[in-house]
């Protein structure tokens, strides 16, 4: 996946004008993104709480991947938006971000049946899936992210060059399509089960022995189901 760049105000990303990005790029930020998220949120937990909690949406790993998904659009909007004015970044940044949350909560909702986060507390929010608060917050970390770490960021990616990150890049792709289709699996046998479905393969036998209600609560603190019994 290849995506055109333009050009910049910045002198120093000048000279990588004309590249472009590459899957490994965007893959590295994905990571990192959702790494950071994951950091943020547990942070954000101390603060509110006084107590770390774990925000990661994989069975395996510190990986709050909604986070990697925002970092790779918020990214991606840096490059395309360069040359113009602050007030046009804040708005598609604010967009990009109330995309990838609304995107991410109904396709849960849908698949899994179950949500992770819940907005309808905030003013002005659709659906609870987003809000103006959160929408101004993408808006201002897009900001943040052009201005003062995007500039670093491109000169940090033109020196991946080496066979050493592609071959890692590939590695680490096939690791986490692993881990979100074994998580993803996780979760829908944890609401089958919730459900009162017996495990009918080795396969589900597998997640329950592996994956228990218990555990899976450990791991997703946040994720609330649409079945009376969730909380069992």
């Amino acid at each position: 996946m290849e995506f055109a760049e333009t050009g910049t105000n910045n002198s120093a990303v000048n000279n990588s004008a004309d590249k472009k990005i590459k899957y490994c790029s965007l893959f590295w930020i994905f990571l990192v993104g959702s790494v950071a998220g994951y950091v943020i949120e547990g942070l954000w937990d101390i603060l509110k709480t006084g107590s770390w909690g774990n925000h990661s949406a994989t069975v395996i790993g510190p990986f709050c991947i909604i986070y990697g998904f925002g970092a790779m659009a918020v990214y991606t909007v840096s490059v395309f938006t360069k040359e113009k004015s602050l007030p046009l970044q804040f708005v598609l940044f604010s967009g990009a971000g109330d995309i990838v949350e609304y995107i991410g909560s109904l396709l849960q909702e849908v698949i899994f049946g179950s949500v992770s986060w819940d907005y309808s507390q905030y003013p002005v929010n659709f659906a609870g899936r987003i809000s103006l608060r959160h929408t101004l917050m993408w808006g201002l970390l897009g900001i943040i992210f052009a201005r003062l770490v995007f500039p670093i960021l491109v000169r940090f990616l033109d020196e991946m060059k080496s066979p050493v990150w592609n071959v890692s890049s590939i590695v680490l792709s096939v690791f986490m399509a692993a881990n979100m289709l074994l998580s993803a699996a996780a979760v829908l046998r944890w609401r089958d089960r919730l459900l009162g479905s017996e495990a009918g393969n080795a396969v589900e036998e597998f997640l329950d022995d592996t994956y228990g209600n218990d555990t899976m609560k450990d791991i997703y603190k946040n994720m609330i189901f649409s079945i009376p019994a969730h909380n069992k």
